[in-house]
């Protein structure tokens, strides 16, 4: 059998997914997906419902076969692999435990089926097998080790009716554990757990995984999740892999409207523009000190994060601060507040802003009219998207005002 718990640091198997293809009838679900997750990494795959990131990770584990592509596990071609053979162990969302099993023999049937002959497996006549009572001690030892990592000793001798959602969550992770696989895949292990919970079990993963240095590939729609534990994340949409980054670059830099759109909460605020004769972008009408690559006459698209929009009280005057905002509601968050804006003026565009608290207060205390603020939408902050969607890559201006714009 492998090595105790604490004598091995499961370093983890590096993956690598490529042109992965898969379809259900006349339905693509996956399009030529390339991922590549290194060894010992936190890869989370994030996508809304119906963008494939399950099907993906089936068909990693070897539940299912892709139509074509190549996956490799730890350097092997392994697509004709089982999924017993793969290295691979996967925590279910619905945790998927034995419930006439007590917690200790939920933990320890993998052990069981893959070191123990059937004869073994016995109850009568296992005693009688050559080596059973070894690999019998072999495997407690395993499983109090393993129990002792995740915090359930006291639970071993429990059915799963009997536990909460966290100590399921705990005893699933648990199984897959024991098997000091080189691969983990975790289909969205949190959704049945309530929000306090989740936050903690979040927590407890992350120190989990970077202890044993294991391979996580992890799927989710939650993006707090996927920011707050990932390595890397994998934006997916449509069957395809959108963007590759760090949970940073994902949220300040996004490749595609689309992700700017799905990663961020509340929201990125998605204004329409227009790109001038000299590339410069032009809001609301009105020239910006930016210059893009897109084709001039194109219909941009300029995203603005709701902590970047600047809002103070209607009596401040500055061309940092040109419009106008209406205040349609406010959610008052306790530390913060998010405000739902809709700009005075020609297009009425709709606006979020998030501020802290104090600074409501401030411009609550400073308003003669409690409903109207001025707006401000710093052009540093801007992200450009061209009409396929793409961001563009941008430039400040110099000299703007010989190209008539307004800086």
């Amino acid at each position: 059998m492998d090595k105790s718990i604490e004598e091995s640091d499961m370093t983890g198997t590096a993956v690598r997914l490529s042109k992965i293809s898969k379809g259900y009838g006349t339905s693509q679900v996956l399009r030529d997906i390339d991922l590549g997750v290194d060894a010992g990494e936190f890869m989370t795959l994030v996508g809304p419902s119906g963008c494939g990131k399950s099907t993906l990770l089936k068909i990693l584990a070897g539940l299912d076969q892709p139509d074509r592509g190549l996956i490799e596990i730890g350097g092997e071609i392994a697509n004709q692999f089982r999924p017993s053979k793969r290295n691979i162990a996967m925590v279910f969302q619905s945790y998927a435990l034995y419930p006439h099993m007590r917690v200790r023999d939920n933990l320890a049937m993998p052990l069981i089926m893959a070191n123990l002959p059937f004869a073994a497996r016995m109850p009568l006549i296992g005693r009688l097998v050559p080596g059973t009572s070894a690999r019998r001690r072999q495997i407690n030892t395993t499983v109090g080790e393993v129990s002792k990592a995740l915090g359930i000793e006291a639970l071993l001798e429990r059915k799963p009716s009997e536990l909460s959602g966290g100590q399921r969550q705990r005893v699933a992770l648990g199984r897959a554990m024991v098997r000091q696989p080189g691969v983990f895949l975790m289909d969205e292990p949190l959704s049945n757990l309530d929000a306090a919970l989740r936050t903690q079990v979040r927590t407890e993963l992350v120190e989990l995984q970077r202890r044993l240095k294991a391979t996580f590939v992890y799927v989710t729609h939650d993006q707090v999740e996927a920011m707050t534990m990932s390595g890397r994340i994998a934006v997916m949409m449509d069957g395809a892999i959108v963007q590759v980054a760090t949970p940073a670059e994902i949220y300040a830099a996004p490749a595609d409207i689309r992700v700017a759109r799905f990663i961020g909460s509340p929201p990125i605020n998605i204004l329409p523009a227009d790109i001038g004769h000299q590339g410069e972008v032009r809001l609301f009408g009105e020239g910006q000190a930016l210059r893009t690559n897109l084709t001039p006459g194109d219909n941009a698209q300029i995203g603005i994060r709701p902590e970047d929009v600047i809002v103070v009280a209607q009596t401040t005057l500055g061309s940092a601060f040109p419009h106008e905002g209406s205040i349609r509601l406010v959610e008052n968050l306790g530390n913060e507040v998010i405000l739902h804006l809709i700009l005075v003026g020609d297009r009425q565009a709709e606006v979020t802003a998030r501020l802290p608290q104090r600074e409501w207060a401030a411009i609550r205390e400073s308003c003669s009219e409690p409903s109207l603020v001025r707006v401000g939408l710093p052009q540093q902050r801007f992200l450009v998207f061209g009409s396929t969607g793409c961001r563009a890559q941008t430039e400040e201006v110099q000299h703007s005002r010989r190209l008539g714009v307004v800086s």
